[in-house]
């Protein structure tokens, strides 16, 4: 059977992934139930839900068994404003945001109070990069075509050829 109910506890530890739901108008609360995820298995897929979340849920009769099938938009809950046909995404209660637009052929993130952290064997761009604020190397940068190493590369000044920058 479908019920409506709103989340009243998220699960920790062993119970990470299930939440307890209050069907108010049978003053019933749930055992843990399943949250819905895309992917669980090797490749796995985690979203966080929020306590007082409104979820639609498959139950038994009794409400003793089920699982948690969706959690709902409501008139308090709304998408966010970038949501559209041909936006897929995420908000977060910070309000980083990362989202695409298929139909602006756009990737959009806004994280201005968040540190970005990539860790990967090597990140390449193809397009024009533009950076607003400072860049900091801890190793050797290569430039151009000419492979020209920034810190061996001198420029002649009108007191001969500059040096090696020094730090």
């Amino acid at each position: 059977m479908l019920r409506f109910g709103i989340i009243s506890e998220l699960g920790e530890g062993e119970y990470a992934g299930f939440a307890r739901v209050s069907f108010d108008e049978n003053d019933i609360v749930s055992g843990w139930l399943s949250l819905p995820s895309g992917n669980t298995r090797t490749t796995k897929q985690w979203i966080p839900v929020e306590v007082n979340s409104q979820v639609a849920c498959l139950m038994d009769g009794r409400c003793q068994q089920g699982c948690i099938v969706a959690v709902l938009w409501s008139a308090t809950d709304r998408p966010p404003e970038w949501a559209g046909g041909d936006t897929v995404g995420i908000k977060f209660a910070d309000n980083t945001e990362f989202y695409y637009d298929a139909a602006g052929h756009t990737l959009t993130v806004n994280a201005p109070d968040a540190e970005l952290n990539f860790a990967c064997k090597k990140v390449n761009i193809t397009g024009d990069v533009n950076v607003t604020g400072e860049v900091t190397a801890t190793k050797e940068v290569t430039a151009g075509a000419l492979q020209i190493k920034l810190t061996q590369h001198k420029h002649p000044t009108p007191a001969g050829v500059s040096g090696i920058p020094t730090p």
